[in-house]
């Protein structure tokens, strides 16, 4: 019978697996195909036996092949053609999966060879990570995959053939280390036999070996892989294979090739911090950002994550770095960088089914503030600056240059007009939201959308309330209401401004030679009801309600938010606001607020200034 030895060496040898899929439907209009690349019923033989892929709870891990794997063309990892959209396995223990296709010229070229049946063959690669001896056939010793990992899905020429064997060894294999477990007559325990393995086709006689001893306990051995995993992944994610390599085989850390990612990543787009400028990302590319996870990075910051969390996290937690380094600034928790925040917070509605706004194609600089913009009525108003590094100063003219009548042959005098400067410096909005254990714990990307969504929706509702009340002290900026220099009127009543009180607030305005033509009314539910039914003369009906159609007051448009106070009104031209974003979304959790639940608060930070560029431009109005 054939040694468990013997079976690891095999199994190291074809590196990644290979099996032919079955092509359930094709869906042109979503470009998509439905597979079934899997199934715990079949037999098949490979070089080291006949292996039986297990089904069961926990014996596949789904998560890479669910995270947008590669759909490639020849499992050529350089050969992209499109995504794995979803993965699961079924009740019937088959393992499905549904892909779908770019739109680049090649990705187009192949969906149409497999649309006119040119192209029939699928294929699945998997790694095997542990395997039970359960019996014997005649081809050698039959095995049960009791923990394997689907890893891409690619449209072949030729299939993988099970009559000779379908692994497969790559120029590179992986250097995940195999665990067997043999059942053997007489013997009750399991023997688990490891062996570290060298690179295909390298001379391993001055290759640096690992310096941790994977092979001493099975503690040593789970190590061992989930090191190499984590640098494996991170290197292929990052598109530095050749570094990963290095650092495997030399024994180093995680830890370790993510610093050495992280020099990387800051040469990559180095910022000096000399003066204040406008900065839109660390330079992370798309893959890289699709790659990047919220939900993975709220984890690694709790403080029972454990040491796979943190290696899980890898990729996040360099970037936090990188962002310090590009922000000038120190993160409480973990820093989410521009380039993140512009597509992650992408809320459109995604056309490929759920999800799939997560994997968009365009990159917008201001997506993430425009997204933001969208939930607060102040932003869609105000002027926005986003992406600042340092203090911001602002010129501001004060005065109006002169003119002068003159003669024939004179001169005009020389006119200055008066300057000022309004100044910016960052304050931290600090924000938070709930989330339940369970949320917690998925890696979906609905559950991640479902994070990213609330977190906004805190954000907005603090920039909508600060924006308007600020105090400009305790760290807070200054609101429109406490700007110093804004016009006034007093109401009668509270809550219930007559037509003549508005238009006496319009007329401030108005004899300040604001821009009264950009101006636009805010005030919460309350007034708005009362306008709806509140005359303009009293007791002449034919004046009309003060509230008119298209949600106009006396002819201007009207904004309501219940941030804004019972009673208050403001009245002005909203682009003299001026809202200053600094790069970067700090994030850090609390575990202990909801610790009875077993729920997570996440705070979120955000560095936010206000400023008026003219106060005259703007008006309060509320009841002594």
């Amino acid at each position: 019978m054939t040694t468990a030895t013997e079976v690891v060496r095999d199994l190291r040898k074809g590196g990644t697996q290979y099996r032919h899929a079955d092509v359930l439907s094709i869906d042109e209009p979503s470009r998509t195909l439905e597979l079934a690349f899997s199934s715990e019923a079949a037999e098949v033989q490979t070089w080291s036996g006949v292996e039986i892929l297990g089904h069961r709870p926990g014996e596949v891990r789904l998560h890479r092949l669910g995270d947008s794997a590669a759909l490639l063309l020849d499992h050529n990892p350089r050969d992209q053609i499109g995504v794995v959209q979803s993965a699961s396995i079924d009740r019937d223990q088959r393992g499905r999966a549904i892909v779908r296709f770019g739109r680049s010229p090649r990705a187009e070229e192949i969906l149409r060879d497999v649309l006119d049946g040119i192209r029939k063959h699928v294929s699945v690669g998997y790694l095997v990570h542990q395997v039970e001896v359960i019996g014997q056939r005649d081809a050698g010793p039959l095995y049960r995959a009791t923990d394997w990992e689907p890893i891409e899905i690619s449209i072949v020429s030729i299939p993988a053939d099970p009559s000779v064997g379908i692994g497969r060894a790559l120029e590179n294999p992986p250097q995940d280390t195999a665990t067997v477990s043999q059942h053997t007559p007489g013997t009750p325990e399991d023997k688990t036999m490891t062996e570290p393995s060298p690179p295909a086709h390298a001379d391993t006689t001055n290759t640096p070996q690992p310096t941790s001893n994977a092979t001493d306990t099975p503690n040593s051995v789970d190590a061992e892989r989930t090191r190499v995993r984590h640098i494996a992944d991170l290197g292929k994610t990052y598109g530095h294979l050749e570094l990963a390599h290095d650092y495997i085989t030399q024994g180093q850390s995680p830890e370790a090739f993510q610093r050495a990612l992280l020099t990387k990543l800051t040469d990559k787009a180095p910022m000096p911090q000399s003066e204040p400028h406008t900065q839109t990302g660390i330079g992370l590319s798309t893959q890289e950002i699709r790659h990047y996870s919220i939900v993975r990075a709220i984890r690694a910051l709790l403080p029972n994550a454990s040491q796979t969390d943190r290696n899980a996290a890898a990729f996040e937690i360099a970037c936090s770095a990188a962002a310090e380094k590009t922000y000038g600034k120190q993160a409480r928790g973990l820093l989410i960088p521009s380039d993140v925040l512009n597509r992650a917070f992408s809320t459109t509605t995604p056309t490929d089914g759920p999800g799939g706004n997560i994997i968009a194609t365009e990159l917008h600089a201001s997506s993430f503030i425009e997204i933001l913009r969208n939930k607060t009525w102040v932003m869609q108003r105000a002027t926005v600056m986003g992406g600042l590094v340092g203090n911001v100063d602002i010129p501001r003219q004060k005065g109006t240059t002169q003119a002068y009548w003159v003669g024939e042959g004179e001169s005009p005098e020389k006119s200055k007009p008066a300057l000022d400067q309004i100044h910016f410096t960052p304050k931290s909005l600090a924000a938070y939201t709930d989330i339940t254990r369970r949320l917690l714990l998925q890696s979906t990307p609905d559950a991640e959308q479902i994070v990213r969504s609330d977190l906004l929706n805190v954000m907005a509702l603090e920039v909508d309330r600060a924006a308007i009340y600020g105090s400009g002290s305790d760290m807070q900026p200054t609101g429109v209401k406490h700007h110093s220099g804004i016009n006034a009127v007093s109401f009668a009543q509270k809550g219930q401004p007559s037509f003549a009180e508005l238009v006496q607030m319009e007329t401030q305005i108005a004899l300040n030679n604001a821009d009264v033509n950009a101006m636009s009314y805010a005030f919460n539910a309350g007034i708005r009801g009362y306008a709806k039914t509140a005359l303009k003369f009293p007791q002449t009906a034919a004046s009309g309600t003060i509230w008119e159609s298209g949600n106009t007051v006396n002819g201007y448009p009207a904004s309501v938010s219940n941030q804004i106070k019972a009673g208050d009104v403001f009245f002005g031209n909203w682009a003299d606001l001026i809202i200053a974003m600094w790069g970067g979304l700090d994030i850090t959790v609390d575990p202990y607020s909801l610790s009875t639940s077993g729920g997570t608060r996440i705070v979120v930070f955000q560095d936010v200034d206000f400023n008026i560029r003219r106060t005259e431009s703007f008006c309060y109005g509320a009841a002594a």
